[in-house]
């Protein structure tokens, strides 16, 4: 008696680890796969082999572990699928990984050790997604973030499978309502791109970048909160970059903050206090160069598109970071304060 008390424990542990690693409140798993998942659990913790459950026992164990408390269905009809819905939705636990991730009051190990966690709540399918090098700033602190997290499920699946993206893209009228603007070229609503990568911008925001061979840079950057009925189309073959070309874009990326319509990238050289070096690092990488000038300042030199993207970064500083070469760049310096500060003249 106690050796099959101990055999049907093993089993409703079995169980609700299959469970937990197999589904969430999105995807299920058929019965079928499920008995075949607890026969392996079970013969895992039990040390030797023990034999595929039955449907009727199946069913007398997810009853059993239903009746302690835990959220688990089953689709409807004969071939519904079971799942066992967790405290957090997929978007909830990505939220939470890219909250951990960004925090300034963790250690990296303290920080590995909390995302190791979350990712163990989420089913083993869905790990690599929370393992993405996301950001967080006011994106969640918007009414777009649920959206915007469904919009990059659908994204990461079609970059994991090569496929084409479909959406609508919405933009607000003079009235503050939400409109759909279609295509220049096709006129249609529904736009189909080649997806090449997600990234997140110093404005705060994801964007997608897609391959478009009718622009300068070869590539389109569409905000993804205002990308609505985001699809992976299955089946429908992206076009496919090499991956040194995919660095350059990416790399392009960075050096412009998002601005992909600016002239080339140029070397820009920057007088600072010792203080700003840091945010200067953050933002064009752990490898700048700075070179002391008097106690407490420096210089260096930086790549970036001249864009009003990149004066306005500049402009945060209030004055302490100041632009010295090339003469381009400080004309667009001027010429970006001037248009700001005609605003305010009488």
């Amino acid at each position: 008696m106690g050796n099959a008390v101990n055999e049907r424990g093993l089993r409703l542990i079995a169980t609700l680890k299959a469970l937990s690693d197999l589904t969430d409140s999105e995807n299920g798993v058929s019965a079928g796969d499920l008995r075949d998942a607890v026969a392996q659990k079970a013969s895992e913790y039990a040390g030797h082999p023990v034999g595929r459950p039955d449907k009727r026992t199946m069913w007398r164990d997810v009853e059993t572990l239903k009746n302690a408390g835990y959220a688990i269905e089953r689709g409807p009809g004969t071939r519904g699928k079971y799942s066992l819905n967790s405290n957090f939705e997929p978007w909830e636990l990505r939220f939470l990984v890219d909250a951990t991730r960004t925090s300034k009051s963790l250690t990296a190990n303290q920080m590995n050790r909390i995302i190791e966690k979350l990712k163990a709540m989420a089913p083993i399918a869905g790990r690599d997604k929370l393992s993405r090098r996301l950001q967080v700033q006011q994106l969640y602190l918007s009414d777009t973030f649920k959206q915007t997290a469904y919009a990059l499920e659908q994204i990461e699946l079609a970059l994991s499978k090569g496929w084409k993206i479909s959406y609508e893209q919405v933009e607000l009228d003079a009235n503050g309502r939400k409109t759909v603007r279609r295509d220049k070229r096709t006129g249609d609503k529904v736009r189909i791109v080649d997806p090449i990568e997600y990234v997140y911008s110093i404005d705060g925001y994801y964007y997608l970048i897609v391959y478009d061979p009718t622009t300068k840079s070869q590539t389109k950057t569409p905000r993804i909160d205002r990308m609505r009925h985001v699809t992976a189309l299955e089946g429908q073959h992206a076009v496919r970059i090499s991956r040194d070309e995919k660095s350059r874009i990416l790399e392009m990326y960075r050096c412009s903050f998002g601005m992909f319509e600016a002239e080339s990238p140029v070397d820009v050289e920057l007088e600072l206090p010792a203080r700003h070096a840091k945010s200067v690092k953050d933002k064009f990488g752990s490898g700048t160069k700075f070179l002391q000038t008097a106690p407490g300042r420096c210089r260096t030199a930086v790549t970036a598109n001249l864009s009003p993207v990149f004066y306005s970064w500049i402009a945060q500083f209030g004055g302490d970071v100041a632009i010295k070469g090339p003469q381009e760049a400080v004309n667009g310096m001027r010429k970006f304060l001037d248009k700001n500060l005609a605003a305010y003249r009488e």
